[in-house]
């Protein structure tokens, strides 16, 4: 390819502008303008011998921009893809390119290499492959880049063509891992991420993210509903009450973390271990009911102990705010992960704390700012083990067990909400609790024990309500049951305190 350097004079209104890949940028036109004013252009413009423009349109724009006839130019004969190279090129080493620019010029560059036989490609003998042929590293380092990092930018060509056109003047389209990992989304999801964007719906790449993925699932923040029992609950709220398990989307979100094999795990099995008996998993309708029926919408619930989310996919469902606590990294991890994806959030309606429930270190120094609690922590004896790790009261000695108990309600004595009687006003503290059987040293019950500690830090007990359990293997009991004389143990018992 042969080229001429020589410098002549072209008639301005013969040069032709045929092929852009950039936008040109106005203030630079301005600049270029003002110093071609005062010191003349410094570098002619590049054109082929059809006098198409390859190199130097902002400097074409400038001549334009101050009415001149003719400009200094470099011809070179070169053919179309040579020409489009060369203007790529330029604009890759002069330019500020967005992204999603940046992005098409690399691959425009790749194609045109390609066409032309300058790039390696699969399938070529390299001992035979002439010395123009480049690899990919070659061509990302001709750009100043890693090959890594060179990826990724083409990665981004791959946008939907619509979202490219919508968010390429924007200021979105300087955000280079959201643009790289939004790429790798069907183009659905991208179109939906675009929207509540540059439509402001979304402020943020990660909450438009999870707003678009929510389109799917999105578990609906309950509305405050008119005063009825029936319609609201389906029966009269009762001393001793029985909820049935509904196949609903509150169900389906807290499925996604209590059906994960790390938490859930066996602690037994039936007909020679072909079915597997699972830890206990809280009733959702059980939560509904007592969050909606001793709570207000706006109310902060907050629960020690988390454990796999129940309460916290309960209270935001019912549009309360929640903060807990958890030890469990995996839960945590799961109980989040779900929230941020399947929940419209708002700041400050979800937190939680990676920590004791009991000891509640994150809440030294702060007021009366809880007004409500609502949780089931684990039984007595290791009834059912959540973990190995020996900061789990279902792993604790009973006196070890009673001991932290006494140090969380000392605690939620100082947080919670103060209650009013005759202003009707309650903040209550509920907790879902059981007996546990000890061999020969019979039944411990947690209800004398909670109510000891409770009072102790001036609780007083407000209500007891006793809960039937739905229990799919009572079948397997009856024998042994009848053996140690035992009845079957069916209900757990939710005692609820107010503090005056």
């Amino acid at each position: 390819m042969g080229a001429s350097m020589q410098v002549v004079e072209t008639p301005l209104s013969d040069v032709v502008v045929k092929f852009r890949l950039r936008t040109p940028s106005d203030a630079k036109v301005r600049e270029i303008a003002e110093s071609i004013s005062q010191v003349g252009l410094i570098s002619p413009v590049v054109i082929d011998r059809n006098n198409i423009l390859l190199a130097g349109y902002h400097r074409y724009l400038a001549y334009q921009q101050l009415g001149l006839d003719k400009i200094p130019s470099i011809v070179k004969d070169v053919d179309k893809s040579v020409s489009e190279l060369v203007e790529i090129d330029e604009n890759l080493k002069r330019n500020e390119l967005n992204h999603i620019e940046t992005a098409d010029h690399i691959l425009k560059r790749e194609e045109l290499l390609k066409e032309l036989g300058l790039l390696y490609q699969r399938g070529d003998n390299q001992n035979n492959m002439s010395d123009e042929k480049l690899t990919i590293e070659d061509v990302a380092a001709g750009v100043g880049l890693s090959k890594r990092s060179y990826q990724k930018r083409k990665q981004i060509s791959k946008l939907n063509p619509e979202v490219k056109d919508l968010l390429v003047e924007t200021d979105w389209a300087n955000c280079f891992e959201e643009l790289v990992k939004l790429s790798a989304e069907s183009d659905d999801i991208q179109i939906l991420v675009c929207n509540l964007l540059i439509s402001g719906k979304c402020r943020s790449w990660k909450q438009a993210f999870y707003q678009a993925k929510m389109e799917d699932f999105k578990l609906h923040r309950q509305e405050d509903l008119d005063f009825s029992f029936k319609e609201r609950w389906g029966q009269y709220a009762k001393s001793m009450m029985k909820f049935n398990r509904v196949n609903d989307e509150l169900k389906a979100l807290c499925d996604l973390v209590n059906h994960d094999e790390d938490l859930r795990v066996k602690k037994g099995s039936l007909r020679f271990g072909e079915t597997e008996i699972k830890l206990h998993q809280m009733n959702p309708e059980h939560a509904r009911f007592a969050i909606d029926y001793f709570t207000n919408v706006g109310d902060l619930i907050c629960d020690p102990f988390s454990g796999r989310g129940t309460t916290a996919f309960t209270a935001l469902h019912l549009n309360r705010k929640f903060i807990g606590f958890t030890i469990d990294d995996k839960a945590y991890e799961l109980t989040t992960d779900a929230i941020q994806k399947h929940i419209d959030v708002s700041d400050g309606d979800f937190e939680l704390l990676k920590g004791c429930g009991c000891e509640m270190k994150d809440f030294e120094g702060e007021g009366r700012f809880v007004d409500a609690v609502f949780s089931s922590p684990p039984y007595y004896l290791k009834a059912e083990p959540y973990s190995t790790d020996p900061r789990d009261l279902c792993n604790m000695s009973i006196e070890d067990f009673d001991s932290k108990i006494d140090e969380m309600f000392k605690n939620l004595a100082r947080v919670i909400k103060k209650s009013n009687y005759k202003e009707k006003i309650f903040h209550p503290v509920m907790m879902v609790i059981g007996t546990a059987r000890d061999a020969e040293n019979g039944i411990h019950d947690m209800q004398y024990s909670f109510q000891s500690l409770a009072k102790k830090h001036g609780f007083t007990l407000w209500d007891t309500m006793h809960v039937e359990l739905n229990n799919p293997h009572l079948v397997c009991s009856i024998k042994r049951n009848y053996e140690f004389r035992f009845t079957h143990k069916s209900h757990e018992t939710q005692l609820t305190w107010v503090l005056f």
